[in-house]
């Protein structure tokens, strides 16, 4: 009896008197997608030191004295130039996320307030190109981007941009409930449809002005996730092939008349042409 009221007030000392907080949080993505675990913390406090762990191996780290960010390639260099600590809120990104990097990770603040957080990470794989997924379709197709994420809910904040200068063609807006079009664009006009429930793009008659590379940011409380999709557009659509379809009945038409024709004019003579 004394030694289970011992555990329990040492519990309370860990929990209680140190402010010790810990949980986890399950994040599914795919593999090319970066990734932002975070902190749940809008500013570092001063004086902490930040250590985030991938299963028992530092990874990146903070320090108290400097106040600078550091990042480490993980076992096998697995993590080489793909992650990045921000300085102010502690949020750890990881970018072209692979299946190698499945795994446990987690962060430990230490400050007035100590805090623990982890996170399980699975990657599914696809193919992609630089983390970028490779998309090529015909002109006049439609087409949806399809982000296979199926846990986003009403609090998630959901924005599609194109091109270089990423500019915003469809967001959320949580606070209002709405979807959010870029009118100013014409390219799009009419053309886009976000499926708020998964984040999907349906881009309906798609045209070659409109071929680029697509990003997707999705946020939700605990992570954000980034994708990206590169859509080529030829510029054969499916016209042609009707055209070709419509040629090739012609030809047999002209033929099937032909040999009719030849029937008919040989039959005095017992010749008769059947066509199959």
């Amino acid at each position: 009896m004394m030694n289970n009221t011992f555990i329990f007030g040492v519990l309370l000392l860990v929990n209680g008197v140190f402010g010790v907080e810990a949980d986890e949080v399950s994040v599914s993505v795919m593999e090319g997608d970066s990734v932002t675990l975070h902190t749940d913390v809008t500013e570092i406090p001063k004086d902490s030191n930040i250590i985030w762990k991938f299963n028992d191996e530092i990874i990146a780290r903070m320090n108290e004295a400097d106040g600078n960010p550091s990042t480490y390639d993980g076992p096998g260099a697995i993590f080489k130039d793909r992650l990045k600590l921000d300085k102010q809120t502690g949020s750890l990104t990881i970018t072209n996320i692979r299946t190698e990097h499945i795994g446990r990770y987690s962060v430990d603040i230490k400050s007035t307030d100590a805090k623990l957080k982890t996170f399980q990470v699975t990657v599914h794989g696809v193919f992609s190109v630089d983390g970028v997924k490779q998309m090529s379709e015909r002109n006049g197709d439609t087409v949806t981007l399809q982000t296979r994420i199926t846990d986003i809910t009403g609090d998630d904040v959901i924005e599609w941009t194109f091109g270089p200068q990423n500019t915003s063609v469809v967001k959320t807006d949580r606070e209002n409930g709405r979807i959010i079009y870029n009118e100013h664009d014409v390219r799009f006009t009419n053309r886009l449809q976000l499926d708020i429930k998964t984040g999907n793009l349906k881009i309906s008659n798609i045209k070659t002005e409109v071929a680029g590379v697509y990003h997707i940011k999705i946020i939700k409380s605990t992570y954000a996730v980034q994708k990206s999709f590169s859509v080529t557009v030829s510029a054969q659509s499916g016209a042609p092939s009707g055209i070709c379809g419509a040629g090739v009945g012609l030809v047999v038409w002209a033929v099937t008349v032909f040999f009719a024709a030849r029937s008919i004019s040989n039959e005095g003579k017992g010749v008769s042409v059947n066509i199959k």
